[in-house]
């Protein structure tokens, strides 16, 4: 056997030693697990996705290991958020329901089809924040049901809602990046204006937004100033969803692997 020189052994000890560089990835569990995915949110340690067949599975992202909870009720399932310790998805018909992530049991909060014009989402404070086709932006109680509407109909080109260091974040269809007031809906651009043009999936961790674009570039940006920084190489461009979760973004590819990113 070659024997290895002193240095070469110091080399290889401390890059074991050393953390992985913001941007690497490797994938978790099995290639082309999620591939079924239509939705998923993350919390306390665990993703939660649910598949056409309306399964919804709770993963282990450390190992990619996954069990359903539940029957498979959940295939009209549009958008998954996460708040108070409970899963709520909006349906295909605008209805919101609160899921156990215990035993996948649910049940609807407030008024069937409430949220049927809604095109984002996001969850401040344990209340729920959506815009709609019209440019409403309304904030729900997600004990009851009960919604009142936050400022005025400036909202209808929101691609994209994010909470953030104790704000919302929108990213409008033109590709600005906006911060708005949860109290009264007053917005400002934040950074330079069509920035985030090209923006695919993103998410909110530690008070900084992470976004995707479509040629495969992965961001951190500092919402409070809209400064951003590219994380590792282009390659991205697959990512379907993306999630926060055990400090390292996670991905589910167009192949339906799951990735861990660190951040």
């Amino acid at each position: 056997m070659k024997r290895l020189s002193f240095a070469a052994v110091l080399f290889l000890a401390v890059g074991l030693c050393l953390p992985a560089a913001a941007g690497s990835w490797k994938q978790v569990g099995t290639a082309g697990g999620w591939i079924g995915t239509i939705a998923g949110a993350a919390s306390s340690g665990l993703i939660y996705t649910v598949e056409k067949s309306g399964a919804l599975y709770a993963t282990d992202p450390v190992s990619g290991t996954w069990t359903q909870l539940g029957k498979s009720d959940f295939a009209n399932t549009r958008l998954m958020f996460v708040a108070a310790g409970m899963l709520y998805s909006i349906e295909t018909d605008g209805s919101l329901y609160a899921i156990s992530p215990a035993d996948g049991s649910w049940k609807r909060v407030g008024k069937p089809s409430d949220w049927a014009d809604t095109i984002a989402g996001a969850v401040l404070n344990d209340r729920l924040f959506t815009v709609e086709k019209s440019g409403a932006l309304y904030s729900t109680h997600l004990g009851n049901g009960n919604w009142i509407q936050v400022g005025n109909k400036d909202f209808a080109n929101t691609r994209f809602l994010f909470a953030a260091a104790g704000k919302l974040f929108s990213i409008e269809s033109d590709g600005s990046l906006y911060a708005i007031s949860p109290k009264d809906g007053t917005w400002s651009r934040v950074g330079a204006a069509g920035s985030w043009a090209n923006t695919i999936a993103g998410t909110a961790a530690k008070g900084l937004l992470y976004t995707v674009e479509k040629g495969g570039s992965l961001y951190e940006t500092n919402p409070a100033s809209g400064n951003w920084k590219q994380l590792g190489q282009s390659d991205f461009a697959a990512t379907r969803f993306i999630f926060a979760c055990q400090n390292s973004l996670f991905t589910i590819e167009s192949s339906g692997s799951l990735y861990r990113v660190e951040i």
